[in-house]
């Protein structure tokens, strides 16, 4: 799965579901700093460990980027995803 899809589903979903605007915001702002990257530049600092060193990302949007990377739906989103079924 894309990083920024992963990223831009989440808020979708967090936004639909009236979570607090700062969660939502969290993900806005990790996908548009993710945007600014090359894809080689996530895969390098995600193999590195730098990920959550830009600002901007956290543990939590870096952990959805890391799944979304290896090709796994991230679990953020499998546990927001069942709720809109």
């Amino acid at each position: 799965m894309d990083p920024l899809t992963a990223l831009d589903r989440i808020a979708f979903l967090l936004e639909r579901e009236q979570a607090p605007t700062y969660r939502v915001r969290a993900f806005r702002n990790a996908q548009a700093v993710l945007a600014e990257l090359s894809p080689d530049e996530v895969e390098r600092r995600v193999a590195a460990g730098t990920l959550a060193s830009l600002k901007g990302l956290g543990p939590k949007t870096s952990q959805v980027v890391k799944e979304a990377l290896k090709g796994e739906v991230p679990a953020y989103l499998r546990k927001l995803e069942p709720r809109w079924r």
